[in-house]
């Protein structure tokens, strides 16, 4: 199987593991934006589409006498930008307010500003788009902007060329009197003989009388240009009735919101599968115990909110306990054939304090027992939960502390308690809870199984952690050990670390229980480069 195809299982698997969390955020956005959806207030829009022409003759625009003239802001042309400020300014909405019989307020005033958008779409035309609270409403607003936009606009304009009309008339009338003054003057400059003179004075009034014709011709001209103004500009596409509102848009909200949800969720798990420290699949129990996943016990008894472990049911932990037991006879993984006819003794240890691997430990006896072997099962966990509560009030492991050395051996045989099958005998560990039994109890299981007679197995069960030594005690007394991992629960480097101690003490790791696998982990889990170890004694 090609790399990038490992990737994109593993990818789909960790998604599938978080499907609660991503249901969870779809159903979250959905409902998040129904709320947002059904609380807001009903709205209708509309747009209406004018197109605007010279407000001026381009002829008569040289013939402005200042440049005030000349930026007008509705008057003269403007850049099509600036005119489309102007439609939506507050000057020109509050005689739009006034038009519809609006409250002639502020407030009024800056709310229709708030829903009103022009856009200049070419360099002369223009798109008002407004809302209402209706569609009729928001029709009036649409149509009114552009209308009163065009009045306003053809009024100054109007205004404009009647004023330029006036001055045009007035210079005329005023070349004129100065030409008819200079008749007198010219007369007499003749009757002196100062012909110079006169044909000055004749060009100076042949100039006049040029300036009043031409004055005279531009207010003509721009007398007759406001019978045109506005003809070049006329609202083209009057706003008409919606038939459904523009707000809210439930659906289109709530299939954005389910959208959200869907990528939110995703990032969350995959950033939650990737930054967690927790083992959730079986691959990554084989890489951090650098054995394989012996049994596995399928189950979704994790909580993201309560990270605990769940006591598994009995028939459960019995199963898991026969399954590894058998693996380790099939694979005749175990150096000194544990559970493959001979000798030997096992340790099953977890990263972190559960009764499930108690449970495991106590099947696994059972299952060696059952294969004619005599088992002994010591419950190394002074302060764990007893698997067999029928043994809870007898002497056990703790109470060997005060006990010589030289009869220690003899009165640990007469400890040992029945087991729930035949060939199974069980250590306690005992009801001495002093802090100097509590400490050294674990250290007299190395001891206790040297002096077995010949032909026993040992199962032991105990923390991973053991007073001041850690797991060096019990690592001491057996041959191999099986790690009972629990999923969001045991940590990936807790792990490693339990399993580079075992090694060091001489107890390496022959196999994982994993507990609480998804059934979406389709891994095999086992460790890259893997290598069994030697096989002892072949199985029969």
């Amino acid at each position: 199987m090609e790399p990038g195809t490992v990737v994109w299982r593993e990818t789909a698997q960790s998604l599938l593991r978080q499907k609660w969390l991503i249901l969870g955020c779809i159903l979250l956005g959905l409902l998040g934006a129904s709320v947002f959806a059904l609380s807001q207030t009903e709205r209708w829009t509309a747009s209406s589409q004018l197109v605007i022409g010279p407000a001026v003759p381009p002829a008569l625009v040289g013939k402005l006498s200042t440049s005030a003239d000349k930026s007008g802001p509705l008057g003269m042309d403007l850049p099509a930008e600036t005119q489309a400020r102007v439609m939506a300014s507050p000057t020109l909405l509050k005689a739009v307010v006034k038009a519809l019989g609006m409250p002639d307020n502020d407030q009024t005033i800056q709310d229709l500003a708030a829903v009103t958008r022009v856009k200049a779409v070419t360099d002369n035309a223009y798109l008002v788009t407004t809302d209402g609270p209706t569609a009729q409403k928001a029709v009036d607003r649409a149509n009114a902007i552009a209308a009163i936009y065009l009045a306003q606009r053809n009024a100054e304009a109007k205004a404009l060329l009647t004023n330029l009309a006036e001055q045009a008339q007035a210079r005329s009338k005023t070349a004129t009197q100065q030409s008819r003054s200079l008749v007198s003057q010219i007369d007499e400059a003749v009757g002196r003989g100062d012909n110079q003179t006169a044909a000055a004075l004749r060009d100076q009034r042949v100039g006049l009388a040029t300036e009043a014709r031409q004055a005279a011709d531009d207010a003509a001209a721009m007398l007759k240009a406001l019978s045109t103004v506005g003809s070049g500009s006329q609202l083209v596409t009057p706003a008409t009735t919606d038939t459904a509102s523009s707000s809210p848009m439930v659906a289109r909200d709530i299939l954005v919101g389910g959208i959200l949800g869907l990528v939110l969720g995703f990032g969350l798990a995959l950033l939650r599968s990737h930054l967690t420290p927790y083992i959730l699949t079986r691959d990554q129990a084989a890489r951090a115990a650098t054995a394989p996943v012996i049994a596995a016990s399928e189950g979704n008894r994790r909580r993201i909110w309560q990270r605990s472990a769940p006591e598994l049911p009995q028939y459960e932990i019995t199963a898991l306990g026969a399954e590894a037991s058998g693996a380790l006879a099939r694979r005749e993984l175990n150096p000194r054939a544990f559970a493959g006819g001979g000798p030997g003794a096992l340790l099953v240890v977890s990263a972190s304090p559960t009764p499930n691997s108690a449970g495991i430990a106590l099947a696994m006896a059972e299952a060696n027992a059952r294969d004619g072997r005599e088992t002994l099962l010591v419950l190394a966990d002074i302060e764990g939960t007893p698997v067999l509560p029928h043994l809870t009030g007898h002497e056990g492991l703790t109470d060997l502390v005060n006990e010589p050395a030289a009869t220690r051996a003899i009165r640990a045989r007469k400890l040992f308690r029945p087991g729930t099958v035949a060939d199974l005998y069980v250590l306690p560990p005992g009801l001495n809870h002093e802090e100097t039994a509590e400490a050294v109890g674990p250290s007299l299981v190395p001891g206790i199984v040297a002096d077995l007679p010949p032909g026993y197995s040992v199962v032991i069960h105990g923390p991973a952690s053991v007073g001041r030594h850690g797991i060096t005690p019990l690592a001491a007394a057996v041959d191999a050990s099986v790690l009972v991992v629990q999923v969001g629960l045991d940590k990936e480097m807790d792990v490693a670390r339990l399993t580079g101690a075992l090694q060091f003490a001489g107890a390496p790791v022959l196999g994982v229980v994993l507990i609480g696998t998804s059934t979406q982990d389709e891994t095999l889990g086992i460790p890259l480069n893997y290598k069994p170890l030697d096989a002892g004694t072949p199985s029969r």
